[in-house]
């Protein structure tokens, strides 16, 4: 901007002092070299009269000054406008002719383009011209139909030929089934022999297997069932034993009962026939048997309560007693008063030895009553843990199909949900499809109705060139050798009836 203002200021300065140069201002004013004006003449002439000046003329001259310099401003502002004018006014003729030419050796250049295009390519044009042309053509649904009765013409004829052709390839086809029949039922009468011949043998091969198996499930079954035979015979016989036991014990716990009962009343009547020989020994004896008798007495009631809660210890130990009892009956009957005493001690060591033995087979059967028992809770256990077993599985197998079926349950939910979803997805798409279909519609319904008048000269039109079409298809089929038979249906064809269609 300051550079414009000094360019303009320079111009002006310039245009000023090339005006200032020229006699463009009033010669009255201040004249000229050469020819001095009248008033200065005057002037000199005054002068020589009057060297002063008036004061009205002295405003005169300053007005006439101040209007000379005003009237110069303006016109070299005025100058300076029509340079600028001009000015511009080169510039834009200068860029006018410059578009001028420019334009104008585009146009030369098309127009040499124009005229330099080749034949080839103008053939090619117009080939796609001619090609596009008949694209249209082809696409209208009467051709199509056109088209259509020529090509079913066409395949009758072919299909003339081929049934011809499928005729005398049926009959070869015959004869080569019929050889491959007879061949094939001789290798399937082969292959039938070998294969009856391999199930024979695999037969007697699973019969043998089957016989080898057979005896063997029955070894291991008459082997269990003896097994389990001698199981219940020893299990019979501990019952039977036990039972025999228990009659034994109480059979030989009344007998010993009655025994020693017996004893002692012997033992007492002997003791009373020696009392006057031996009185004194006697009273000691009788204090000793008395004694004797109480201990007896009170093993006796032990033993019999041992043998009430103990009923199976008890076997053993009557034998014995009743075997003591014997010798001490015959110890009674040959003995001598004199050996009495010793005969006492003798059973109490026999007693003492007896009831130790009797200790030790109780115990053995304790602990032989212990191991049955130990078996039977054994096999408690192992029934109780198959059937825990048993359950478990069960257990798992219930798991699982719960959780089979939550599992086959989600998976139907989430296909119904994907269904779902996709039926609303088709149902909009439909709607959608509806709406452009119906907005469509009423398109093609508003550009029927205004183009009504240009359809009828088409109509026309395209009535003549489908009549050229279908004359130039019946030519074609003739040219093909196609049987006149078959022209009935296009010669037929009425196409005004389609247009108005």
């Amino acid at each position: 901007m300051a550079s414009d203002c000094s360019s303009a200021k320079s111009n002006r300065s310039t245009k000023y002092r090339r005006v200032a140069r020229k006699s463009g201002v009033d010669e009255s004013l201040f004249g000229n070299k050469g020819a001095p004006s009248d008033g200065r003449a005057k002037a000199r002439e005054t002068n020589g009269k009057n060297s002063s000046i008036s004061l009205t003329e002295l405003q005169r001259i300053k007005d006439f000054a101040a209007a000379s310099s005003s009237l110069l401003q303006q016109q070299i502002k005025d100058d300076d406008a029509r340079d600028h004018e001009k000015q511009q006014l080169t510039h834009s003729d200068t860029a006018n002719a410059r578009k001028e030419y420019m334009r104008q050796l585009e146009l030369k250049e098309i127009e040499e383009q124009t005229q330099t295009m080749s034949q080839y390519e103008q053939a090619k044009l117009d080939r796609i011209r001619k090609q596009a042309h008949e694209k249209l053509v082809e696409d209208h649904d009467i051709v199509k139909l056109l088209k259509t009765c020529s090509e079913r013409a066409t395949a009758f004829a072919i299909r003339d030929q081929q049934l011809k052709d499928k005729v005398e390839r049926n009959k070869k086809e015959q004869e080569y089934e019929q050889r491959m029949v007879l061949a094939m039922e001789i290798d399937r009468l082969r292959e039938i022999e070998a294969r009856e011949a391999e199930e024979e043998r695999k037969m007697k091969k699973m019969i043998d297997g089957r016989m080898i198996i057979e005896e063997q499930i029955e070894k291991r079954h008459d082997a269990r069932l003896l097994v389990e035979e001698a199981r219940d015979q020893e299990n019979r016989e501990i019952l039977e034993r036990i039972e025999l036991y228990r009659a034994q014990d109480e059979q030989k716990a009344r007998e010993k009962r009655d025994n020693a009962f017996k004893v002692r009343i012997e033992i007492i009547h002997a003791n009373e026939e020696h009392v006057a020989a031996q009185r004194e020994r006697k009273l000691i004896e009788k204090r000793e048997d008395e004694m004797m008798i109480a201990m007896q007495i009170e093993q006796d009631e032990k033993v019999r309560e041992r043998e009430e809660k103990h009923a199976e210890a008890q076997r053993q130990k009557q034998a014995i007693h009743k075997k003591l009892l014997t010798e001490q009956k015959r110890a009674v009957d040959r003995r001598s008063e004199m050996d009495e005493l010793r005969e006492r001690r003798a059973v109490e060591d026999a007693e003492r030895k007896f009831r130790q033995r009797q200790l030790m087979e109780a115990q053995k059967k304790k602990s032989e009553v212990k191991a049955l028992d130990m078996a039977r809770i054994q096999q408690q256990q192992e029934r109780y843990q198959q059937q825990k077993l048993v359950m478990e599985q069960k257990r798992e197998e219930y798991e699982n199909a719960i959780k089979h079926s939550r599992a086959m349950a989600e998976r139907e939910r989430a296909e119904g949900e994907y269904v779902r979803r996709k039926n609303i997805e088709l149902i909009n798409n439909l709607k959608e499809q509806i709406e452009e279909n119906a907005k469509t519609r009423m398109a093609l319904e508003k550009e029927k109705i205004q183009e009504g008048s240009v359809i009828k000269q088409q109509l026309a039109n395209e009535r003549a060139k489908l009549e050229a079409v279908r004359e130039k298809m019946l030519n074609e089929m003739k040219t093909r050798g196609i049987d006149s038979k078959y022209f009935g249906e296009i010669a037929s064809l009425d196409i005004d009836r389609l247009f108005m269609k």
